[in-house]
């Protein structure tokens, strides 16, 4: 059983067609979290900084737009948690570093954000993230249980979504920090293909890799926050024939230390998608994902080193030990390595996705294992960064609960900049099956 920290924080497309139709007022909306957020934050402690105030008189300046037939988009009235690597006007940035406690309050918003301010919604506050989004934790728990780790880095932008405090977030992801917190608090999120929403006003981590990804209850919300921002939301939803759509589940050496609560996930996941009708196939994967792991953070480690190597101006012991040690590995890699490894992995991604149809889906395990006990560790990152690293979108979609009653779930993958397709395939099972619709409390 769920613990008393778990809430369903509402549908976003229920949420937004009840505001537009005066059914609900963005005022009451935003008190009904805030009022989560008081009875929860001092046991989760998912949220870094909140400004209650701004979030009311918006929600109020919503409401009338909605008297005056204004809607501004598809978040119209609904309050959206940021991570706190995300630069937001009015609020501070401070990374969960200790050297940035001091910052001044932003004057600026990020890309993302402004394009969650134009499509109508509220910021209601910074979430919590590991420090400067690598490993060093951050206080955030895990509303399933407050005694693990909801994962890293975007750690406090899925419990505060996972405890009903907000009904969307926005995490970044470098390696697997959008898509693990998600299976980890038992909830869902879409990372789209890298590179395509923008990273301005976040800070860097590896640019090769960091993008914004999108927190939701279940797959739908997930697929809606990201259409809202991508503009998808303008393009209609398509009810995918199955003769079009191919579904592999993917296998490899990577995963040989699967929990058996996980692999079950994997084939209750084929065997419901082949009640819809879906056809199902199990295939080696061309590439080796520990090749691509290995790529992966070769390339993450020297690009963390340029980007962070201004931390080392500051005191040692106000910078996180783990984070300071792959700066100074980073900068002792030679630029021609870095070249190499980058041609590697060009060259992997080829590789694999020219081995499919573009039409295909790829099911494939998100964790090892649930999350694990204590705050010290994020988790285990290792059966997604391939999948960051092979660039194409990944939908983390939770499917059940282990012996321990901790979430497990799946990855839903396409091919590179085949995010609506993905998104199309992901609210076409929603609507057609309660497997997808998100866990069960």
């Amino acid at each position: 059983m769920s613990s008393n920290f778990v809430k369903n924080p509402g549908n976003l497309q229920d949420l937004f067609n009840d505001i537009k139709d005066k059914k609900l007022s963005p005022v009451d909306l935003i008190n009904s979290y805030i009022n989560r957020i008081n009875d929860t934050q001092k046991d989760i402690e998912q949220w870094k900084s909140y400004d209650f105030e701004k979030a009311i008189e918006t929600a109020k300046l919503r409401e009338q737009q909605v008297i005056d037939n204004n809607i501004l988009g598809p978040l119209h009235g609904i309050p959206v948690g940021i991570k706190d690597i995300i630069y937001v006007e009015g609020f501070k940035t401070e990374f969960n570093c200790k050297a940035f406690r001091d910052t001044e309050v932003s004057k600026l918003d990020s890309g993302v954000v402004l394009a969650l301010r134009s499509a109508g919604a509220i910021i209601l506050g910074k979430t919590h993230t590991t420090e400067f989004a690598f490993y060093d934790p951050s206080p955030a728990r895990n509303p399933h249980n407050p005694n693990h780790t909801p994962g890293g880095s975007s750690s406090g932008s899925g419990s505060s979504v996972a405890s009903g405090t907000v009904p969307m977030s926005v995490g970044t992801q470098t390696m697997a920090s959008v898509n693990r917190p998600a299976i980890y608090c038992g909830i869902s999120a879409f990372k789209p293909t890298n590179g395509t929403i923008t990273t301005y006003g976040i800070s860097p981590l590896a640019p090769s890799f960091d993008t914004p990804g999108f927190y939701g209850w279940s797959i739908a919300d997930a697929c809606y926050g990201y259409n809202s921002v991508s503009l998808n939301d303008k393009l209609p939803l398509k009810s995918l024939d199955k003769n079009d759509v191919n579904i592999i589940s993917i296998t490899d050496e990577l995963t040989s230390d699967i929990n058996p609560n996980v692999s079950k996930q994997i084939e209750e996941t084929k065997s419901m998608l082949q009640g819809l009708g879906f056809n199902v196939e199990e295939k080696v994967s061309p590439v080796k994902f520990n090749d691509l792991l290995d790529l992966h953070w070769e390339m993450l480690i020297y690009e963390t080193g340029k980007n962070l190597q201004f931390l080392l101006n500051h005191p040692e012991e106000l910078i996180g030990p783990r984070l300071l040690q792959i700066i100074k590995d980073g900068l002792q890699i030679d630029i021609e390595k870095y070249t190499e490894t980058k041609s590697k992995l060009n060259k992997s991604i080829n590789k694999f996705f020219s081995s499919f149809n573009k039409n295909t889906i790829f099911i494939f395990p998100a964790i090892p294992n649930s999350a694990p006990v204590g705050l010290e560790s994020t988790g285990e990152p290792k059966y997604i960064a391939p999948w960051t690293a092979l660039s194409g979108p990944i939908v983390s979609c939770s499917t059940g609960l282990d012996d321990n009653k901790m979430p497990v779930g799946i990855l839903l993958c396409g091919h590179p900049f085949k995010d609506r397709f993905l998104s199309n395939f992901c609210l076409d099972i929603y609507n057609k099956s309660e497997y997808f619709s998100g866990l069960k409390l």
